[in-house]
C-alpha cells in the first residue's frame, strides 16, 4: 500500500466505518485528514431546482417587476 490513500468513510456512533475495503493489518496507526462532502453537489441541487419549477419565476414574463411600456411597479 503506497504511504497516502483517499478513503471515503461514515462517521456513525464515533467511529469512522470505510465504504470500501482498507487493507491494513489489524492495530495500525494512520493519521486522518476531514474533508466534510456536501450531501449534494451545487450542480445538483440547480438540476434539482431547475427540474422542479422552483425558479421558473425566473423566466415568466408575469413575474417581471415593471412593464415594459411604463417603467412602473406591477
Amino acid at each position: 500500500m503506497s504511504k497516502h490513500q483517499a478513503i471515503e468513510a461514515v462517521f456513525e456512533d464515533g467511529v469512522f466505518r470505510p465504504l470500501a475495503e482498507v487493507k491494513l493489518p489489524e492495530h495500525q496507526r494512520v493519521s486522518i485528514v476531514i474533508t466534510v462532502q456536501d450531501d449534494l453537489p451545487a450542480q445538483l441541487l440547480a438540476v434539482v431546482a431547475e427540474d422542479g419549477g422552483s425558479v421558473g419565476f425566473l423566466t415568466a414574463h408575469a413575474e417581471y417587476r415593471y412593464s415594459p411600456d411604463d417603467g412602473e411597479a406591477v
